[in-house]
């Protein structure tokens, strides 16, 4: 999904630019109809004044006074030009030259606004009026090239069009600083929501704009209460645990009791019920691991976390003399409970050092997301059985001391993870091959 940054900064830019093209619009609108209304009015102040500079003759025949008109309607193709019709006579201007423009005699009193094609594909516009002096029917014409208007217009858009883009550009910086210091609160809640990911931090630190300060306040909340429920069921477990211990060494000492030195059978099944009900608690005290410690996830450190571990393993299968490798690639990382991964990887490596010949491998990958792969040079699994492994329960040879429940525990520590689990034949060592897939969210 696009950022809320984005959406709010092309919103503003669509919303800036639609603003000002319509004003540009408008403002280019209203110029072009004040100056043509400005023109019209002076072509008829210009009619008015032809019409006070006509007279008739003693032959009845319309005359100009030409002293008394502007000496631009004498210069050819000028741009300004008059028609003037008295009856069957027709008077134009000499600017006009040898052309004419087509135009019909009015009823006094009429007015016309025409635009025609004049000399030399000029652009006229032409107001036309019809007067009567001397009981005489007269129109009069008078026309203008709007060529040098239009351009003045064009070139007061070019500028506008300039200045208007200028404004959009520093509106566009204002705006886009005015969002970042809007969007301050949220970065910082980012940047309090990635130290929470790593482990850096409990609750989110900043308190946000009022519009989100109660989201936050619910995720402070709701972090809380999760960490205390956790450490109530540890706290819980523990002492359900500690009873648990106390009633099994009873029923041991019930077991050493004299009146059962008769039934060894019996005081033999005791021993090996409350031994394995000892290895239970154990294991389920390890699993209680899974709620993690205060905060919520931990970056752990893998090559000292793996070396110590290494060296435990060593240590218990001394006799064995196991030769345990691992290895890091550079630049993987793990986010989690420190204690999931060790119990992970402590079951993986004591299923392998348990089963190998001599060589058991570990190796940790992964950019985004972290694999582990542990591998042993022991008779492996048969293929049919692969999917039993993480089985309550299940041995793959029941002559090997244990409980069954350690890749069962895996297998639940990494569904809580929602990380992948699976088992193969190693292609290197010969025996099993577990890998396990971190998905990135999970670490």
């Amino acid at each position: 999904m696009r950022s809320l940054k984005d959406r709010l900064s092309w919103s503003i830019t669509l919303s800036l630019i639609l603003l000002l093209s319509l004003q540009w619009l408008v403002v280019s609108y209203a110029i072009n109809k004040l100056s043509e209304d400005q023109l019209i009015k002076r072509l008829q102040h210009e009619g008015e004044s032809l019409l006070a500079s006509t007279q008739l003759n003693t032959s009845k025949q319309l005359e100009i006074d030409a002293q008394r008109l502007s000496a631009i309607y004498q210069r050819p193709f000028s741009g300004n030009y008059y028609v003037v019709i008295a009856g069957q006579q027709r008077l134009i201007s000499r600017s006009l030259w040898d052309t004419d423009i087509d135009i019909n005699p009015l009823a006094a009193g009429a007015q016309q606004l025409l635009y025609r094609q004049g000399p030399e594909q000029q652009s006229l516009l032409i107001v036309a009026h019809g007067y009567q002096k001397q009981g005489l029917p007269i129109t009069i014409a008078i026309a203008e090239n709007l060529g040098p208007l239009q351009a003045s217009i064009a070139h007061f858009q070019l500028i506008y069009a300039a200045i208007s883009l200028f404004g959009l550009l520093l509106l566009l910086a204002i705006q886009r600083l005015m969002i970042q210091r809007a969007l301050l609160p949220l970065k910082q809640m980012q940047s309090d929501i990635a130290k929470l990911e790593r482990g850096e931090a409990d609750q989110l630190a900043s308190k946000g704009p009022e519009e989100i300060a109660p989201l936050i306040a619910e995720l402070n909340h709701l972090l809380h209460t999760v960490q205390q429920k956790s450490k109530r069921s540890r706290e819980s477990l523990g002492n359900l645990a500690h009873a648990l211990k106390t009633k099994l060494t009873l029923l041991n000492q019930t077991a050493e009791r004299a009146e059962i030195d008769s039934l060894p059978e019996i005081r033999a099944s005791i021993y090996a019920a409350t031994a394995s009900l000892d290895q239970i608690i154990e294991r389920e005290l390890k699993r209680a691991r899974l709620m993690g410690n205060t905060k919520p996830i931990q970056q752990v450190n893998l090559k000292t976390e793996l070396a110590q571990l290494a060296h435990t393993m060593r240590m218990i299968y001394k006799a064995k003399t196991v030769n345990i490798t691992w290895e890091v690639a550079e630049g993987t990382r793990f986010h989690g409970d420190g204690e999931d991964l060790l119990e992970i990887l402590g079951n993986l490596l004591d299923n392998a050092c348990k089963w190998c010949a001599r060589n058991v491998s570990l190796t940790v990958t992964g950019s985004e997301s972290a694999i582990f792969v542990v591998e042993d040079d022991g008779p492996g699994c048969p293929v049919h059985e692969l999917n039993s492994l993480t089985q309550r329960g299940f041995k793959a040879d029941e002559t090997v001391a244990g409980s069954g429940l350690g890749l069962a525990i895996v297998y639940d520590i990494a569904n809580s993870y929602g990380a992948n689990l699976s088992f193969s034949r190693s292609a290197a060592l010969g025996g099993l091959r577990v890998e396990i897939r971190f998905n990135p969210r999970s670490t």
